[in-house]
């Protein structure tokens, strides 16, 4: 289906133009030629604007993501952007803190695009409410969406990730610890996965195995994420190795506070200011 979809663009925005061209210059000449050239542009920027919208807004979103929202925006109220790119839209909405729109415009597609996505896009989608609905300080109602689409058959390194923190942040302990070890079978390179397992650790009191786990991920990976960071300066801190303990609080701060992240740049700096006063 994509390599007929391929083709038929070809022949839509290149072959047919073409000689539509060509026959009007040999008709009625160079002049009426050169007006259908501009009327087949303007056509074919009406036909295309909602993937040149989104094609503009993926290169301004590294430099400027207001200016890349406004971009896909545009792409969206043309009603003909593909509802996978407007799901990925919504992800990056979600990321940036505008849940509120980001929870309508998902809510808009699942009405009225369904039928056009792919089951993986579906699952993906209700992930992304499930995240919306943490944010929006309804815990319960996020975990009970991420274990729906886990028995849906939906497996993913982000869905091990993100359900894993969620049992932690609402105190289930063994169940993040049975589910993230589940999660280090499916993905054990993964970062998140690995820093859910060390938190884990930690909360039940498991210093030894939380340490392992976070040497372990510290020489294995390259996690940029403040969370890793600071969970392991807590392990450091906790063994009385201020010093150390100090050093990784240094490198949460250096990382950026995100929407999504579960530990805050105050919650470093109060740490910090707590192993300075042991290490002095």
């Amino acid at each position: 289906m994509k390599a007929l979809n391929t083709f038929l663009n070809i022949v839509l925005c290149i072959i047919l133009p073409y000689f539509l061209v060509r026959i009007t210059i040999e008709k009625f000449g160079l002049g009426m030629g050169f007006g259908m050239m501009i009327l087949i542009c303007i056509a074919l920027f009406l036909y295309l604007k909602p993937k040149i919208y989104t094609l503009l807004a993926w290169r301004k979103y590294d430099k400027d993501h207001d200016a890349a929202f406004k971009t896909f925006q545009k792409a969206y109220d043309t009603g003909k952007m593909a509802p996978q790119q407007a799901l990925m839209y919504a992800y990056l909405l979600i990321r940036d803190g505008h849940i509120i729109k980001a929870e309508k415009l998902i809510t808009s597609i699942m009405l009225n695009k369904k039928g056009s996505l792919k089951k993986q896009n579906i699952l993906a989608a209700d992930l992304n409410m499930a995240i919306i609905y943490w944010k929006k300080n309804d815990l319960d109602s996020a975990i009970e969406k991420m274990e729906e689409i886990y028995a849906d058959g939906y497996r993913s390194t982000v869905h091990y990730g993100t359900l894993g923190i969620f049992y932690i942040l609402n105190n289930q302990i063994d169940r993040a610890l049975e589910f993230t070890l589940e999660g280090m079978d499916f993905n054990g390179a993964d970062a998140s996965i690995r820093d859910n397992l060390g938190l884990c650790y930690i909360k039940k009191g498991e210093w030894q195995k939380a340490e392992e786990t976070y040497v372990d991920l510290f020489e294995e990976t390259s996690p940029d994420f403040i969370e890793a960071f600071y969970n392991y300066a807590t392990v450091l801190e906790h063994k009385g190795d201020y010093e150390g303990a100090c050093e990784y609080y240094q490198k949460a701060l250096g990382c950026p506070e995100k929407y999504l992240s579960t530990v805050k740049l105050v919650q470093v700096e109060y740490a910090l200011s707590r192993a300075e006063k042991h290490l002095n």
